[in-house]
């Protein structure tokens, strides 16, 4: 009888499905990626875009805030004639560009009331060129004086504006001789001014009392008459 010393090796056994082979190579666990290092010009530009965006709105936002609409003219309206709503529209303005202007809101109430001056298509409808009745009105009356040079303020006379006329002593009177009116004022009001044709003087013709127009006509035919602007409007 013979006993069998070599030592037995023990058979593989098949892998149960689903478990890991301990036979089989493990695969090397990847590491996480560092971030790559960001480029310093690109955060620069787009700090850069960020600031010049934030300039951007901030200018367009200024000037939107600082522009208002007001009334203009869609078609020519002349002196006395009643305001129909074609004849008006409306423009944007830079704040304090004219600041004798009709706010847009106010459009509506200018429909059939008259024109006081000419009102050119196109031009911004001055608030004082309106009038709610026919200019001159009922007991009123229109002249026209012809004034040089140092006779009347310059620039200071838009239409609307409150004036006194002041009647001068004639150049040359009798010995002995007073004239009544010298000194004496009238109050008018400025209808509308334009150059006049020898472009050393202008024409303005103003708004006064029926009983007095034909004073003031005489003296401004003998060009005696100074223009006095008031405060107010």
């Amino acid at each position: 009888m013979s006993i069998d010393l070599r030592p037995r090796t023990r058979a593989a056994r098949p892998p149960r499905d689903g478990a890991p082979d301990p036979a089989a190579p493990v695969a090397a666990t990847e590491l996480p990626r560092l971030p790559g290092r960001r480029n310093p010009r690109w955060i620069a530009l787009g700090v850069l875009a960020l600031c010049l965006g934030a300039l951007l709105s901030a200018v367009v936002y200024a000037r939107l805030a600082s522009e208002t609409t007001v009334v203009s003219l869609a078609a020519t309206v002349y002196r006395g004639e009643a305001i129909q709503r074609d004849d008006l529209t409306t423009v944007r303005l830079r704040g304090g560009t004219l600041p004798d202007t009709v706010a847009a809101d106010r459009l509506e109430g200018l429909v059939g009331q008259r024109a006081v001056f000419d009102l050119p298509e196109g031009s911004v409808l001055p608030a004082a060129a309106v009038a709610p009745v026919a200019v001159p009105a009922d007991g009123r009356a229109a002249v026209a004086l012809k004034l040089v040079t140092g006779r009347a303020p310059e620039g200071l006379l838009p239409p609307g504006s409150p004036v006194r006329l002041v009647a001068l002593p004639p150049a040359s009177t009798q010995a002995g001789g007073a004239d009544a009116l010298a000194g004496k004022t009238y109050r008018a009001r400025v209808i509308e001014q334009v150059a006049g044709v020898d472009g050393a003087s202008i024409v303005l013709t103003v708004d006064v009392d029926q009983g007095q127009a034909p004073t003031v006509a005489l003296l401004a035919a003998q060009e005696r008459l100074t223009v006095v602007r008031d405060a107010g409007r």
